[in-house]
Parts: structure tokens; sequence; C-alpha cells
């Protein structure tokens, strides 16, 4: 069934939500992957032609603990399941650390795949934080429905305890691999098929173990769960 055939190829896709946190991998065993040649990430596609999902958490503490939690290294962060691989290091492909807008690198996953992301926007202020990012260059051969993926952290602080966290995830498909190369219809099923399930999932626990470490940090327990949204 094609549509079953779909669901299996994206299941492996989850690997899309390993980047995009601001803190650089410090584990070195990472290099750009056989015949990578640099190029300039692609045209971002209107809103209409991608299909994206949000997530959000409130958690008890202040902007300044939340973002430190947030800035743990990747291979922290994501260390790995059962099923998906976690970040194993990467390599900076411009000078200084990865976050600031315009820096790039590879990152390498557990699994001897890599992708590429770009640092697009960053804005911090007292009350608010702001970071977008794209990924593209898959290299698992079970990605290649996927054109490329943006990524976009917004942190707020409501009040003197609380933050909220929104983390959006879009995706533009290849319009001629399946399921992309069914228009509409082929967006539907990506969504249906992974993107509101598996994947959502994964953005659920990845917000989750943000909360808990900035409210470790004083022991406080939980006070809110995630919601998620798509369009």
């Amino acid at each position: 069934m094609r549509f079953a055939r779909m669901a299996g190829l994206m299941f492996s896709l989850s690997v899309l939500w390993l980047t995009g946190v601001a803190g650089a991998v410090t584990t070195p065993a990472c290099a750009p992957p056989p015949g990578f040649r640099e190029t300039p990430h692609p045209v971002i596609a209107p809103p209409e032609e991608l299909v994206a999902h949000t997530e959000e958490i409130l958690i008890g503490r202040p902007l300044s603990v939340v973002s430190d939690a947030m800035n743990k290294p990747l291979n922290q962060a994501l260390r790995g399941t059962d099923s998906l691989p976690g970040v194993s290091g990467d390599f900076m492909l411009t000078k200084g650390p990865f976050g600031t807008p315009g820096s790039r690198h590879i990152v390498c996953l557990t699994d001897g795949t890599s992708v590429e992301e770009e640092a697009l926007e960053r804005e911090q202020t007292s009350s608010s934080g702001h970071f977008r990012y794209i990924v593209w260059n898959y290299r698992t051969p079970k990605a290649r429905p996927i054109a490329y993926g943006v990524g976009e952290f917004r942190s707020v602080q409501i009040d003197n305890l609380h933050t909220r966290v929104t983390w959006t995830y879009s995706f533009k498909l290849k319009d001629d691999v399946f399921p992309g190369n069914l228009g509409g219809l082929g967006r539907f099923l990506f969504r249906v098929g992974f993107l509101d399930r598996d994947y959502a999932a994964m953005m659920r626990g990845v917000l989750g173990g943000y909360k808990t470490t900035a409210e470790e940090q004083s022991g406080s327990p939980p006070i809110a769960t995630t919601h998620g949204e798509d369009r």
C-alpha cells in the first residue's frame, strides 16, 4: 500500500529534528561527507507550499534560565533511541560558533549520515528570543522525499517566573518524489502519516527536556504540558 510505504519512509526522517539548537556540538568525530560541495541554502518557499507543525510549552522559569537550558550541546540533548540516531558531532563551515545569522555547520549523526544547517535569524532581548534556521543536504537515502526543513524557536517571558517556548518546523517536499509529487494530497499524507504523529511526539520530548533542565535548577516540578498546532 503506497501510504504504508510513505509512512515507513517518513519514520526515519526523524533525524531532521536533531538540528536547530544554537549550542555547538563538542564531539570532534565529524567531517564533511565525501564529495561535499558548499552551496547556498535553498530558497524558502511561501508558507502554503510547506507542511508545518507547532509545539509549545510553558516553563516555570524566567527567560534567562530557559535560554541557558536550551543552549546545551546537541550531543547531550539528542542522544538517540533504539529507532532513531543521535548526534555524534558537528563540523563548522564558517568561523566562530554556530548560532549567529549566516553561521553554518554540518551535523553528523550516530547512524553515519549527516545534514547541513544554517542559522537565518537570531534575536534576544530581556523578555523574548527568536531563532530561525534551515536544514538541508540530508544524506540518508530514506530522506529523499524532503527538499529542506525550516525550524523556528520563539521564547517569551510572560511574567517573572514563566516563559513560553514555541517551536515550529516546516518541511518542503520534493516536487518529483512521492509524496510531494501528489501536490496538496501528498502534503496531507506527509502530515497525517508522520508530521503530526512521530515527529510531533519528538518535538514534545525535546521541549520537555528543556523544561526539566530549567526547572530542576531549583527543584520545582513541571507545571504545564505541551500542546501542538499544525497548518
